[in-house]
């Protein structure tokens, strides 16, 4: 006769007292996190406060995942490195478009780091199933520990006791900081420094209660992800295996359905092709077709192009997804209609590009363009990449052009594109490759473009058409205005630059007029 077996559960009080003291402080520091997050945003007011909020969250992230043992895989360490990279746009540009997607792009992938640094994945390695990785750790991980927040926070004896002990030495530091923050205060340069830290506008209380508010939900989002992945939650959820088995599952259609639903758009590019050579080649050649203005070429289907190209990469991918391959001659003819609808893409790419370059050799650049040409490069770059998988199958496309975005980005996020257009403008305008310079988008490019208006401005001294000094007059008043409300964490390097610049320009300008 077997002896009865004596099974003891844990309560569930006992279970949150066995927390450790790690996760209680890392709890608090989601907590503080949180915070500062809600504090920081919109980010374009405070650019370097948002560089620094991003670093220091990986670095103290990182000596926490390590305490709790994380392994960080390459695909972590790749991540956290893109993403202070890219953060460095921060400081490197004054432009609001780079710095909310180079901000947002940080915040996203730390949610990744934090997956993958405890070896979460679906497949080990640069998987092509990133993005499913993703939408684990953005969507699902976050939640299945989203109230262990507040147990670490409020239910742990061993934090709590080391929280009391935190906040009796922060106690005990305020009244000799506060003798010698009173003592340095002599030096006018420190203090006026001190004063640029602390400018948080402290008497708007409901600002910070809502901060604090806000700061609870986002705080249990960020630490139910750090449960979640360090106890590798709904590892069996979603898999390689089942993601590979649904893969198969879905390549139903049959070669001619796929053949009838793909060569009619292809025959209409053809024909399109044909049509339109003439007006198409013109831009290679750089003459411009009869009847045209340079604005209305460089304009005209820009924007219908760009979507067919995008309708195309989404037709290759519902053909690699859905197609049957069950043989070679099935599969080499689901290749052949991917490289067909690549190349045509091309041309099309090609050609939006060969007229955008003719404009900007007419105009010069400006945000819009530059945008514009990033975007169809990458796209260029992205249908390389599938021709490519058609004849390397082993060649993982989906990771290649996921590390082409983002190289990509990069270079306009460290690039500080906004001062790039602008010396490209004066350069050519000086060069007399451009009968003139735009100097409301020159105003418009804010701080960046300060250094190429004194080089425009010393260049065409004395000339009526210039309207360069004026705009660094109002450049000069606009930060005199803008003294009093600016704190350290809103500089970056072009608003060091420029304030450097037309300081020196206003002391040459006094000294002149004293002799």
């Amino acid at each position: 006769m077997n002896e009865p077996v004596l099974i003891i559960e844990t309560p569930p009080e006992e279970e949150k007292n066995n927390l450790s003291l790690t996760d209680t402080l890392f709890a608090w520091i989601c907590l503080i996190s949180a915070y500062l997050f809600c504090r920081i945003s919109p980010v374009n007011d405070s650019p370097l406060g948002g560089f620094l909020f991003i670093v220091s969250l990986f670095a103290v992230s990182t000596v926490f995942l390590k305490i709790k043992g994380a392994s960080f895989t390459p695909m972590a360490v790749i991540s956290a490195l893109s993403a202070v990279i890219l953060c460095l746009g921060l400081v490197l540009s004054d432009n609001g478009v780079i710095h909310f997607f180079a901000y947002t792009y940080a915040l996203v992938t730390y949610l990744y780091f934090v997956y993958a640094a405890f070896g979460n994945s679906l497949k080990k390695g640069f998987s092509d199933l990133v993005a499913i990785d993703y939408f684990k750790a953005l969507f699902i991980l976050p939640f299945v520990r989203f109230g262990a927040l507040f147990a670490a926070v409020f239910s742990n004896k061993k934090g709590s006791k080391a929280f009391r002990r935190l906040l009796i030495g922060i106690g005990i530091a305020i009244i000799p900081t506060v003798m010698v923050l009173a003592l340095l205060s002599y030096d006018a340069s420190f203090n006026k420094l001190i004063d640029k830290i602390f400018d948080f506008e402290f008497g708007d209380l409901w600002s910070h209660f809502v901060s604090i508010c806000l700061a609870f939900p986002l705080s249990a989002f960020g630490y139910g992800l750090f449960v979640s992945a360090s106890e590798k939650q709904c590892e069996d959820k979603i898999t390689a295996d089942g993601c590979k088995n649904t893969s198969e599952k879905i390549k139903i259609a049959p070669l001619l359905t796929v053949a009838a639903a793909t060569l009619p758009i292809l025959v209409l590019y053809v024909i399109f092709f044909i049509s339109q050579w003439k007006y198409y080649i013109s831009g290679f050649t750089g003459v411009l077709p009869k009847g045209f203005v340079y604005s209305e070429y460089a304009r005209e289907g820009f924007f219908q192009l760009c979507i067919v190209s995008v309708i195309n990469l989404i037709i290759i991918a519902l053909v690699s997804s859905f197609s049957k391959r069950n043989t070679k001659t099935r599969s080499a003819a689901a290749k052949v209609i991917c490289i067909l609808y690549a190349i045509s893409s091309l041309v099309l790419i090609a050609t939006a590009i060969a007229k955008l370059s003719m404009y900007i050799g007419i105009y010069g650049l400006t945000p819009l363009r530059v945008y514009a040409a990033w975007f169809e490069v990458v796209l260029a770059v992205i249908f390389i990449l599938i021709i490519l998988k058609q004849f390397i199958p082993r060649f993982n496309v989906v990771i290649s052009s996921f590390a082409v975005l983002v190289v990509c980005f990069a270079l306009l996020c460290v690039g500080n594109i906004d001062g790039c257009i602008a010396d490209y403008n004066v350069d050519k305008y000086l060069d007399g490759s451009l009968n003139s310079v735009d100097i409301d988008l020159l105003r418009d490019l804010g701080d960046s473009a300060v250094p190429a208006l004194v080089r425009l401005e010393e260049a065409t001294a004395g000339n009526i058409n210039s309207h360069a000094d004026a705009a660094l007059d109002l450049f000069a008043r606009w930060h005199t205005e803008k003294e009093e409300e600016e704190n350290i964490f809103s500089y970056t390097l072009p608003t060091y630059r420029a304030k450097a610049l037309l300081k020196e320009r206003i002391e040459e300008q006094s000294y002149a007029e004293k002799n």
